[in-house]
């Protein structure tokens, strides 16, 4: 068969699109026959792959010069009534992640309540939160001589607040499960051999340490999408089963744990959810860092270019996965769904975390400046121990 036979019998438009390519970036088609040339079994792997779908993606920061302006009114509210008070990097993430309007509703709270106390709780539990929430990092430091500190009860039994299970293992019947679900391939690379990921940590749920997550939800969410969310995450029915789990390659699962992409879940059927990718930067912030007043926001916390971050994994055909591609998990019984809601938080506290620093946070980073016998350090201890442990530096 010579070469106009043989585009003779292809569809008209593929090869109108082949020309147009050849007369628009010659190099591209030139390489492109020469790849078909000389492996024409990964040119069919790649070309035969589905390519996911895309939807539009927003900024990296939405609305950003609002909410740099409210964190520097933050910032001057603070300087006003503490001068020796700095705002940390974590308080600056979860000012631009959080929604706009909560966060003035936040700083109303803070003019009008008790602001010191206001200020530092939430300045000192944001990093302890993210702890909480990515409980990894190096060797715990250790406290010598700090005596016990209570914790602020902050947020209040309500009604319909779960009450966290006692006991909180890992089962090995629930992840099977759900790799079944997803066809026992990666639902974004489609790889073989997956591993079962949590959305929502297991250490976490573990150790039930929430109140300092409890704490910073409901100051920059606000109160009902704090207790819809709590009514979830502290339930061990349902962060104990299928609607906790997606299957991820381990690499994959390595940058889920490390908040290097988050999932934006766009919408639910009966039977899916759809899901869209988001690479995350690497931060060059760490959690309790100070944010100078004299400092462009933009330039300390590394988000001057509102780009998503560097693609670091394709499928396996090749085909890159891409910031905005959507995916799609499927299961025949709605029950086994992942859990909306999970997927939510995970998509706004992935961000605050890459912002921060929190994924690669050690206990050091997070004792900033104030040394091992800070009332940080005692708070870190608390959440690596039972509330029955007693402190052993007293």
């Amino acid at each position: 068969m010579d070469r106009t036979e043989a585009l003779a019998r292809l569809d008209p438009s593929l090869v109108d699109q082949f020309l147009g390519a050849a007369n628009t970036d010659p190099d591209i088609v030139r390489r492109a026959l020469e790849a078909l040339a000389t492996d024409p079994g990964t040119v069919r792997c790649i070309v035969s792959d589905i390519h996911p779908a895309a939807e539009p993606v927003m900024d990296y920061i939405t609305d950003i010069d609002e909410r740099c302006r409210l964190f520097r009114e933050l910032q001057q509210l603070t300087r006003e009534a503490d001068p020796s008070l700095r705002l940390n990097a974590t308080t600056l993430a979860f000012v631009m992640v959080a929604p706009i309007p909560e966060i003035r509703e936040y700083i109303l709270t803070v003019r009008s309540g008790p602001f010191p106390l206001i200020m530092l709780n939430v300045n000192n539990n944001g990093p302890l939160a993210m702890r909480a929430y990515l409980p990894r990092g190096g060797p715990s430091a250790v406290p010598t001589t700090l005596p016990p500190m209570t914790v602020p009860a902050s947020i209040l039994n309500e009604p319909g607040t779960p009450n966290p299970a006692d006991d909180v293992r890992r089962g090995s019947s629930v992840p099977d499960c759900a790799k079944a679900r997803d066809g026992y391939v990666c639902i974004f690379a489609g790889t073989g051999d997956p591993e079962a990921a949590h959305i929502f940590p297991f250490r976490t749920s573990h150790n039930k340490k929430f109140s300092e997550i409890n704490e910073l939800l409901q100051c920059f969410w606000g109160a009902d999408k704090h207790m819809a969310w709590r009514r979830v995450y502290e339930n061990a029915g349902i962060t104990q089963s299928t609607k906790n789990y997606i299957s991820l390659n381990r690499q994959l699962h390595f940058w889920f744990d490390h908040a290097r992409f988050a999932l934006k879940p766009l919408r639910q059927t009966r039977n899916e959810i759809v899901v869209q990718w988001h690479w995350l930067k690497k931060a060059i912030l760490k959690p309790r860092g100070e944010i100078r007043e004299d400092q462009d926001i933009l330039v300390q916390a590394g988000l001057v270019d509102q780009s998503w971050g560097a693609n670091l994994e394709h499928r396996r055909s090749g085909v890159p996965i891409q910031t905005g591609q959507t995916f799609i998990i499927r299961a025949e019984n709605p029950e086994d769904l992942p859990s909306f809601e999970l997927l939510e938080l995970q998509w706004n506290l992935l961000r605050v975390a890459a912002i921060c620093g929190a994924a690669d946070a050690t206990d050091e980073d997070y004792l900033g400046g104030d040394g091992p016998t800070s009332s940080t350090a005692y708070l870190i201890w608390k959440q690596d121990h039972s509330d029955s442990e007693e402190w052993p530096w007293s």
